[in-house]
């Protein structure tokens, strides 16, 4: 079954007599809801697993690898927005088929080698399949912006039936999600930030990249002087 993507979004943004007709997508949507979420529970676990190891371990003996996990599932009317702007209808099989980032993780690191390190370890992982690398802390974007983003599929297993379902992980260190948060709140307040206003977001980005290199050197150091 399938439904017009623009007008669900019209739908949902005032009160229509046509909401009746439309239920029929909310059920498609709860019924998603459960294999998203799911999955992102799945892939919160391998995190929190391979969080602990590398604390534990005697190798690498380091503390708060991962320093936060936040997660979500898009709502119906980003989901549609998204569909309609693609040009696409809403059903369970398109949104499956045409989205991956309908779950979604962030995960923020202490450093920088932490990151490629903890993807190094999912990608090893036999149920784990990684679609997609957009690699943002070595190609920045022109914004200054910085981050790893992995699409990966893993299956997950229900009471009749077994799911290959896709999360998004946008990896981050603190420092790169201290800018990026305060650089989306600005562009929220004023989206035609102007040429200078975004050369200095810009040189402000390096500026916190370099700091963070510098950490992250420092620690090496420590490391190497406790060996």
């Amino acid at each position: 079954m399938e439904f017009s993507s623009k007008e669900l979004m019209d739908i949902m943004n005032n009160d229509d007599p046509r909401a009746n007709i439309y239920m029929g997508a909310f059920d498609i949507y709860k019924k998603l809801i459960i294999y998203y979420q799911s999955a992102i529970d799945e892939v919160e676990t391998k995190l929190r697993i391979i969080d602990r190891e590398l604390t534990n371990s005697n190798i690498v003996g380091r503390n708060n690898t991962i320093h936060q996990i936040q997660s979500r599932v898009k709502k119906i009317g980003s989901i549609a927005t998204k569909l309609d702007r693609k040009g696409y209808s809403f059903s369970r099989e398109i949104v499956e088929e045409k989205l991956a980032d309908v779950a979604g993780i962030r995960v923020i690191c202490s450093y920088t080698d932490d990151i490629y390190m903890i993807l190094d370890s999912l990608s090893h992982q036999t149920d784990v399949t990684i679609l997609e690398i957009k690699d943002y802390i070595k190609e920045p974007k022109p914004s200054g912006y910085r981050s790893l983003h992995v699409i990966l599929e893993i299956p997950v297993f229900f009471f009749q039936e077994t799911k290959k379902v896709k999360v998004e992980i946008q990896f981050r260190t603190i420092a790169m999600d201290y800018w990026a948060s305060l650089e989306h709140g600005l562009r929220y307040k004023d989206s035609h930030i102007d040429s200078k206003l975004s050369e200095r977001l810009e040189v402000s980005a390096k500026v916190i990249a370099q700091m963070e290199e510098e950490m992250l050197a420092i620690r090496n150091e420590i490391e190497a002087l406790e060996e």
